[in-house]
């Protein structure tokens, strides 16, 4: 976790230069690769300053990996509070809005060339969602198809956002969100 410091506006722009110019070597090198003073040289910052924020590199990424996380929980539990399944596919317009204001970010942390544990933890926090299951249970017959459709709903919604981001988002936020929402979402019958 980064250390703590007062959260200056000074402070905010100084991590958020720091977390941008690591995305930035991340995508033509390996994490393993990146030196303190190449990200600081990109950030326009001094070493001083780097350890200043953080203890490592992996410590920097953890931090860009923590923020992100802390919105996606936020934006599941909108997600799941939603009583009628309009306003489930508007929360889903919204998160893929969100990932196209990110998408620097996004698409280096959901490729394969990001830690694989961040987008495990990402699975895992959605899978731990009980709601989720209760959305796609409507339509099943048993609690071993709900979990089932959960796991290929939320599989297949990662899917498409990684082929998303690997395009550039060649498709507009909306579109993407109609075709989670489709394909996800049981038919009310």
């Amino acid at each position: 976790m980064a250390k703590e410091l007062t959260e200056s506006r000074r402070t905010l722009y100084t991590r958020r230069a720091m977390q941008d110019a690591l995305i930035e070597l991340l995508r033509d090198q390996p994490l393993g690769s990146i030196t303190v003073k190449a990200l600081c040289e990109r950030a326009d910052v001094n070493r001083s300053t780097f350890y200043a924020h953080y203890a490592s590199i992996e410590e920097l990424l953890h931090d860009i990996e923590d923020e992100t996380m802390a919105w996606v929980t936020t934006a599941l539990e909108q997600l799941l509070a939603q009583p009628d399944s309009a306003g489930i596919e508007h929360v889903i317009e919204r998160i893929c809005q969100y990932i196209a204001d990110n998408r620097k970010h996004l698409q280096v942390l959901m490729s394969p060339k990001a830690d694989i544990g961040f987008q495990q933890q990402l699975l895992g926090l959605i899978y731990s969602q009980r709601g989720v299951g209760e959305q796609l249970q409507s339509s099943a017959g048993y609690p071993a198809e709900a979990q089932m459709r959960m796991r290929f709903a939320v599989s297949g919604s990662i899917g498409l956002l990684q082929y998303w981001l690997a395009t550039d988002l060649a498709a507009s936020p909306e579109s993407v969100a109609h075709t989670i929402f489709t394909m996800c979402m049981p038919a009310t019958q």
